[in-house]
């Protein structure tokens, strides 16, 4: 690998995070130029990097206006989060029938992970393990068309989960749920394994679709005027 190329896929994966966890807003304009200066490098490997992310969507590229930040309305949330549930409920079914205790042994680390960490009062690292626990679930199916399909969303469900309110509580309940789908599928209960799991994706949904109204009552709210003292 060339030296060019290495600088453009570090770019590509520092760009695509700061999508991702939000560093960059939805519908963000991107500058070239800035992202070249901020990463140290020339501007090259950075448009090389921002074509790649456009080809997976999560940039878009505006002819006469510039390269943006994908946004994502409710109902793109809406149709990842479908998605995400058809997959992850097909993985668990999957999974489940063949052998429930390796799904088990297959997502006890991020399961563990997460509960310590809300322990801890480490929501980052909770945040991590909750990625890591679902990653894990499709994983366990091991199905690579399935596998393939869950990464060309991953990437939006991970942008999707790190704008959700960043709460205690919230994660307590996230790592119980995950223990409840795992609890339910070993003792056989595929079917309320599967309700418990698609009650989680809708709450997700529920709370992303909040954070984006707010964002647009946030934007359109209407700036106030500066008065100025008349001139005689």
């Amino acid at each position: 690998m060339t030296d060019a190329s290495s600088l453009s896929l570090r770019a590509e994966a520092l760009i695509r995070d700061a999508i991702i966890t939000g560093r960059f807003a939805f519908g963000e304009r991107l500058s070239d130029r800035a992202l070249a200066d901020e990463l140290e490098i020339s501007r090259t490997p950075v448009r090389e990097a921002l074509a790649r992310l456009a080809l997976d969507d999560l940039v878009v590229v505006r002819p006469q206006s510039g390269t943006f930040v994908m946004s994502l309305d409710a109902a793109d949330v809406r149709h990842v989060c479908e998605m995400r549930a058809v997959l992850e409920l097909g993985a668990l079914r999957i999974a489940a029938a063949r052998d429930a205790d390796a799904l088990a042994a297959a997502v006890a680390v991020p399961l563990s992970g997460g509960a310590l960490a809300v322990e801890a009062r480490d929501l980052l690292r909770a945040e991590a393990m909750d990625t890591a626990f679902h990653e894990a679930l499709v994983a366990a199916a091991r199905n690579p068309l399935l596998a393939r399909a869950y990464r060309g969303i991953a990437d939006r469900i991970g942008a999707i989960r790190h704008r959700l309110p960043r709460e205690l509580a919230r994660m307590r309940r996230a790592v119980e749920q995950h223990r409840r789908i795992i609890d339910l599928s070993v003792t056989g209960r595929i079917a309320d394994a599967e309700a418990q799991l698609s009650t989680h994706v809708r709450v997700v949904e529920t709370l992303a679709i909040e954070f984006l109204n707010q964002q647009t009552k946030i934007t359109a709210r209407p700036r106030r005027r500066s008065s100025t003292p008349e001139q005689a």
